[in-house]
């Protein structure tokens, strides 16, 4: 029989399905002494694969979901800091002040004192006719933005001159934006430790020696080769319909 060519847990499932399409028509001569290789057995063990492939797929969304969710967050982000760091400068501030909060944004950015130019910055030179490739220092982690953006808003805190009017750049604005991304943060982290329990229940059942549905499987596949034997057309039958164990 022509079988399908795909690979993965859902065409384990999707090829138990099929043998279970075929060894009805086997009639008594499919009669397993392994209770587990009957069909009602292998039924279930169906029923149980489908329904782990669907809580990995409802998990995945869920997850990609929240992670576009905590993306959209971050949209504004390099400029609100932007603007906010201007509003710093002409506040007022000493020069000592100042180079402290810089050096913060830079954390916060992800750059080091030499490292790269910010789009502001990017756009004076490139209207210069300096035309600038960079390469990045290093990526920083959604937790040291975090991080980094709290240390930057206790900073502004903690200075009287930065009295900004915009409403998104106030303290007030800066640690609301500040929980909303931490909250987005949360959620994600959360839905990726679903995801990956769902993932570990599904590989679980799939690859469990000699009792998973692969294993499973390709014991009643080996069953109707000894009941019919190899060369029989039962088997010829359902040779080809594969199962692996996927990490």
């Amino acid at each position: 029989m022509k079988t399908p060519n795909g690979t993965g847990h859902e065409q384990n499932v999707t090829n138990l399905e099929l043998l279970l399409t075929i060894f009805p028509t086997f009639g008594e001569g499919y009669n397993p002494p392994k209770p587990a290789l009957t069909i009602p057995a292998l039924t279930d063990l169906l029923q149980k694969g489908k329904l782990e492939i669907n809580a990995v797929n409802a998990a995945g969304v869920v997850f990609q979901n929240a992670g576009s969710a905590r993306a959209v967050e971050f949209d504004d982000f390099d400029k609100l800091i932007t603007r906010s760091i201007n509003s710093l400068r002409i506040a007022g501030v000493s020069a000592q002040t100042l180079a402290q909060a810089e050096a913060i944004v830079r954390d916060l950015r992800g750059k080091r004192a030499s490292g790269l130019l910010s789009e502001e910055e990017l756009a004076a030179e490139k209207a210069k006719g300096n035309n600038i490739t960079q390469v990045k220092v290093h990526n920083s982690t959604i937790d040291s933005k975090i991080e980094n953006l709290g240390k930057y808003v206790l900073f502004l805190v903690a200075i009287p001159d930065y009295k900004p009017n915009e409403a998104e750049l106030k303290v007030e604005g800066l640690q609301a934006k500040l929980d909303a991304i931490k909250a987005k943060n949360t959620d994600t982290k959360t839905a990726e430790a679903a995801l990956e329990a769902a993932r570990i229940s599904r590989n679980t059942l799939m690859n469990t020696d000699n009792t998973g549905l692969v294993d499973t499987a390709n014991d009643a596949k080996l069953y109707v080769k000894s009941a019919f034997g190899a060369t029989s057309p039962q088997y010829k039958q359902i040779s080809s319909i594969a199962f692996v164990k996927i990490k």
